[in-house]
C-alpha cells in the first residue's frame, strides 16, 4: 500500500485525501485476499478530490503505468456511474496445482463434489457454508495437477473461498504446504453487464 502511494503521488493524481492528524489516500481494494495467496488480478478504487477537475480514465491509466514499478501494470480505468456507490466483484478465478501423490484421489473428489448439490464446510470463525453453490465452475487436470476454480462473489455471510473449497476436497491440510493458490482472474459485475448487453 505505501508502494501504491508513492506511486501515486509520482503521476500526481488529485486523490482525496482522510482528514485527521496523518492524512491517507482514500483508496481501497474490494476484493483484499487473505494472508498468503498469491494474486495476478486485483481491483483498486480510488476517490479524486472533490475540488479537482475530473480525469480521464485513459489518461489516468497512462499515468499509472508511466510511474509504475517493474511487475506491477494497470491494465483497465473506468469512472464509477454516480449510483454506484462502489465497484461489486462478480467473481474471482483461482488457479493452484495438486501434488502428484494427490492427484487420483483428488480426481475422484472433484467429480462427487461437481455431482453434488450441497457440499458444507465450516469456516475458521466456527460458521458454515456451502461451498458448492459458490463454484461456478471447476477444472482439474490429473495429469498436470492443474486446479483452475471460478468461485462467485456471495452477498450474505459468511462466504466460501478457496480455503473452503480446499477443505471440501480433503485438501485444506496441504494448503501453503504443498498447494498455493493464486488468483488470475477478478470479474465484476460492470463486465457481467456489458457482456450481456
Amino acid at each position: 500500500m505505501h508502494s501504491l502511494e508513492l506511486l501515486f503521488r509520482r503521476a500526481r493524481l488529485p486523490l482525496a485525501m482522510s482528514s485527521g492528524f496523518h492524512p491517507k489516500i482514500k483508496m481501497s481494494l474490494p476484493s483484499a485476499l487473505a494472508l498468503g495467496v498469491e494474486s495476478f488480478d486485483e481491483v483498486l478504487e480510488l476517490e479524486i478530490n472533490e475540488s479537482a477537475q475530473p480525469v480521464d480514465p485513459t489518461t489516468l491509466l497512462t499515468d499509472l503505468n508511466r510511474c509504475s514499478v517493474k511487475g506491477l501494470d494497470f491494465y483497465s480505468a473506468r469512472q464509477l456511474d454516480k449510483q454506484e456507490t462502489k465497484a461489486k466483484l462478480a467473481s474471482s478465478t483461482f488457479e493452484l496445482f495438486v501434488p502428484k501423490e494427490l492427484c487420483s484421489q483428488t480426481v475422484n473428489r472433484v467429480s462427487a463434489f461437481l455431482s453434488a448439490d450441497s457440499v458444507i464446510a465450516e469456516k475458521s470463525n466456527g460458521k458454515f457454508v456451502n461451498v458448492r453453490t459458490a463454484i461456478n465452475e471447476l477444472r482439474f487436470s490429473h495429469e498436470t495437477g492443474q486446479m483452475t476454480v471460478e468461485i462467485l462473489a456471495q452477498n450474505g455471510s459468511p462466504e466460501a473461498g478457496i480455503r473452503e473449497l480446499l477443505q471440501a476436497l480433503g485438501l485444506e491440510k496441504e494448503l501453503f504446504k504443498s498447494i498455493f493458490p493464486k488468483r488470475i482472474r477478478c470479474r465484476l459485475t460492470e463486465e457481467i453487464l456489458i457482456q450481456e448487453k
